[in-house]
């Protein structure tokens, strides 16, 4: 390996590994964790919705719900953490932000924080 393509192979693992580590996953990538999925639930609207995702009020994400608009989106990326107690949170940007929820994960676990919403 030459060594610029080494060093840009050092740069992209070490980014993954930090990016990692970053999403709740510690020290260890390989230490089996949980993963949150958030739905948004909004049966009367016809709306495009941005939402930022949180856990632990870190935001994690961010997705731009459709909803009944085609194509239909109400479900955001699934986002790893570690093992143990969470707290999950959304927000409209700029708008609408929904009460914290507590959650406990068991290793390998999912869980899906259900986003109630109602438009007026």
């Amino acid at each position: 390996m030459t060594s610029r393509l080494r060093r840009a192979w050092q740069a992209a693992t070490g980014l993954g590994l930090c990016a990692w580590s970053l999403f709740g996953c510690g020290n260890d990538p390989l230490a089996p964790g949980g993963t949150v999925v958030f739905v948004l639930d909004a049966p009367l609207c016809s709306s495009v919705i941005p939402v930022e995702f949180l856990i632990d009020s870190v935001m994690v994400g961010s997705d731009t719900f459709q909803v009944h608009i085609s194509p239909s989106d109400t479900t955001s990326p699934t986002f790893r953490t570690t093992a143990g107690t969470h707290t999950l949170g959304a927000r409209v940007v700029n708008g609408f932000v929904w009460p914290d929820t507590t959650v406990s994960l068991a290793p390998g676990e999912a869980f899906i924080l259900l986003l109630p919403f109602y438009c007026s």
